[in-house]
């Protein structure tokens, strides 16, 4: 009763138990957060739920949203409602050295899929072309700072280019209010490719952004208790599960992806989940390595990003 008691701090305030027939075993209501909306980015989570690798280790899980990787860190680490879910490598970092109790427990994507994407009538397809455009940013997305890092690591005059602040949406590169956006390439890239539009990408990890993207995190509190780490480790196990089917099934990953949200362009979620696929191609899904977080340390150290120094003990963890 006692790690009963003590698991619930991962459930929703409201939840309740549920009825259940006396040869099954009560599952645990777990809420997990995503730091963006229902996309194939987040497929991992959703097929895990959709092929019952949660229910199999006895969960019930939600998923909640919020807007960035940066919110979902604050969120973790403030350990209210949410205590564990999605965020990325570098707004993981970056919040470990604010004081956010929160660590890495593993990363999906070992680079950012973050590009620059432009339309190819343009020619733009170097960071340097850049130079004399407008580059659109989105208020409070952890794509502002791989941004200053292309620009350090590329040693590029970032008065040279304009910027201006742009909804979560590709509209203003359609409309030609702006000559470039950032984004995951999985996410509004792919959208207009899916839509038939010609663009070009500047890939950030192809001009010297090293640092590791999407991950799960969890905080501190609830790793310390015996009960909540025993339902993270279950966690982090279904997801590595839904994720292995995008990595090696990722036709079948997008049907049951578009069964689950008619409402994204079935073109679009083919595209994007052979995109998210080759994300997790390489080592282990999941696996995190201390070089891979000695890289972006260093990444964000170089562009004093970081409120104090980091190791990497403080910022995931190696089971």
């Amino acid at each position: 009763m006692a790690a009963a008691l003590a698991a619930s701090a991962l459930l929703p305030p409201a939840a309740e138990p549920h009825a259940q027939s006396a040869d099954r075993l009560e599952l645990e209501k777990v809420e997990i957060l995503l730091d963006w909306k229902a996309l194939p980015t987040y497929a991992g989570f959703y097929l895990a739920r959709r092929i019952g690798a949660f229910e199999r280790r006895g969960l019930e899980v939600k998923f909640a949203e919020t807007q960035g990787a940066l919110s979902s860190a604050a969120m973790i680490g403030e350990g209210r409602q949410y205590c564990i879910g999605s965020s990325s490598g570098i707004a993981t970092a970056i919040g470990r050295s604010k004081g956010q109790p929160i660590k890495s427990l593993a990363v999906y994507y070992q680079k950012t899929p973050t590009v620059i994407f432009t339309r190819t009538e343009d020619r733009i397809a170097h960071p340097r072309d850049l130079y004399g455009k407008t580059l659109g940013l989105v208020p409070g997305s952890i794509t502002n700072e791989e941004f200053r890092a292309l620009l350090a690591a590329n040693k590029l005059d970032r008065s040279k280019i304009k910027e201006t602040m742009v909804e979560w949406n590709a509209y203003a590169l359609v409309d030609k209010k702006v000559d470039a956006l950032i984004d995951y390439d999985e996410m509004a890239p792919s959208e207009l490719i899916a839509e038939g539009r010609r663009i070009t990408m500047i890939r950030l990890s192809d001009f010297g952004v090293r640092a590791y993207s999407l991950n799960l995190i969890v905080n501190d509190a609830a790793w310390a208790d015996p009960a909540r780490r025993a339902i993270a480790d279950k966690i982090v196990d279904a997801v590595q599960e839904g994720y292995n089917m995008v990595k090696e099934r990722p036709a079948d990953a997008a049907t049951h992806f578009s069964n689950l949200f008619p409402r994204l362009a079935p073109r679009f979620v083919d595209r994007s989940m052979v995109t998210v696929s080759q994300q997790l191609s390489g080592p282990p899904t999941g696996i995190q390595t201390r070089a891979g977080w000695e890289a972006t340390i260093k990444t964000l150290e170089s562009l004093n990003l970081l409120a104090k120094p980091l190791t990497v003990d403080e910022v995931a963890i190696f089971n």
